[in-house]
């Protein structure tokens, strides 16, 4: 009988054993799992070595990876964007208000690997879009643009192409109008788009430099599958008469943000897609940056500040009809501006990354992006679509349907 005792003891307690050593392999597997899944751009992925052959912007490998970048100017109101063409080819694409009244958004989008004969619909630019263009090395080419904006390409301050022909060097047949597609918001500019090959022509007669010198963003590889989130969306409030709102609704299976547009409020969201490839825009890193939006006023002493006249060379009657009516966003441009950092988030591997911006003052000066441990933004491979916003807007993000939206405003 003792034996038998002996025995049961022993298979009893094997049996607790056992269940010990499962359930801590239990615990610890959901331990793992649940670290895995709340990654941030903090933690270690796999390993991720730009090389030559790789675009030093997007991370993506192209022929053209040391080609000097060209910034093209894009209209931004809803007539326009039904007939945007090769945007989703852009490395790095930049989207922010362009008027003080209103929130409606002007694009830019900067190619460095792509080489698309029809960009556009284009418009004029601003003084922000040169600066940012200037901070990726890129050849500027607007459409026209503001009387500042204007004033800063006659100075030759940096190297660009005007399209609309204003100020030269001009686009010539680099350039040309689609007369078929001028609809409403469209007669302005008549349908302007450019070709890239062409442009590339105009900027060596120019004597432009055509090899890029942009240092770019730091990389590393895309999260693993299985270790993405199922669910998130990024929603930035823009509300101007043709559009309320832009999502992105992540796709962990390809790792990139699909895009949507929402015009008057209340109506649905629809895919927002590229005419020149039949496909919904969806970049791969998102960046959304808070900050001051102000406007041009003639009655501001910009010089008394240590920063360069605005209105140097512009005619009374023109500053005038130019007082107050275009943005000048504080995003530390290096002729204006007084604001050189600031909050900023970055969604990326289907994360809601908090973070800032910087930016040193002067010519050729890149932005430089942060976590909130301080550590360097690492993107992953894929275009980048950065959101410029004002302090009276906001950009939200949702981890899952049901979750209360969390905001950032300034």
């Amino acid at each position: 009988m003792g034996k038998k005792k002996d025995y049961k003891i022993l298979i009893i307690a094997g049996v607790v054993l056992g269940i010990i050593i499962i359930g801590f392999f239990i615990l610890n597997n959901k331990w793992r799992k649940a670290e895995l899944i709340s990654v941030s751009n903090e933690d270690e992925v796999e390993e991720f070595i730009m090389r030559d052959g790789m675009s030093p912007i997007s991370g993506l490998e192209c022929d053209n990876w040391n080609r000097r970048p060209f910034a093209i100017m894009y209209s931004g109101d809803m007539d326009a964007r039904r007939n945007f063409r090769a945007l989703s080819q852009a490395d790095f694409v930049l989207e922010m208000p362009h008027r003080p009244m209103h929130s409606q958004p002007r694009v830019m989008g900067i190619f460095q690997c792509a080489t698309p004969t029809a960009m556009g619909p284009m418009r004029s630019g601003r003084t922000d879009h040169i600066s940012v263009a200037d901070s990726l090395d890129a050849i500027y080419v607007p459409w026209g643009g503001s009387s500042v904006g204007k004033n800063l390409l006659k100075d030759k301050i940096v190297e660009y192409i005007d399209c609309n022909g204003e100020v030269a060097p001009v686009g010539g047949v680099a350039c040309r109008k689609d007369r078929s597609l001028l609809v409403t918001t469209l007669n302005s500019a008549g349908a302007a788009f450019s070709d890239l090959s062409k442009l590339m022509n105009v900027a060596e007669e120019s004597g432009y430099r055509i090899t890029s010198e942009t240092k770019g963003f730091h990389h590393r590889a895309d999260l693993e599958r299985d270790k993405r989130p199922s669910y998130g969306k990024v929603k930035i409030k823009v509300r101007n008469w043709d559009i309320n709102e832009i999502d992105y609704m992540y796709d962990a299976e390809t790792n990139s943000y699909k895009r949507f547009l929402q015009g008057k409020k209340g109506s649905l969201a629809k895919e927002d897609i590229d005419q020149a490839t039949g496909e919904q825009y969806a970049p791969k890193n998102i960046i959304g940056i808070i900050t001051k939006k102000e406007s041009w006023q003639t009655e501001v002493d910009y010089v008394g500040q240590g920063l360069k006249d605005p209105w140097a060379g512009i005619n009374a009657e023109q500053q005038k009809r130019d007082d107050g009516q275009y943005s000048n966003m504080q995003l530390g441009d290096p002729w204006f501006d007084t604001k050189f950092e600031g909050p900023a988030r970055f969604f990326i591997d289907g994360q809601d990354i908090k973070g800032t911006w910087k930016k040193t003052k002067g010519l050729g000066e890149q932005f430089r992006f942060y976590n909130s441990k301080n550590k360097p933004i690492e993107f992953v491979p894929g275009q980048i679509w950065m959101h410029v916003l004002g302090h009276d807007k906001h950009i939200s993000y949702d981890e899952e349907p049901e979750d209360e939206l969390v905001s950032i405003e300034q």
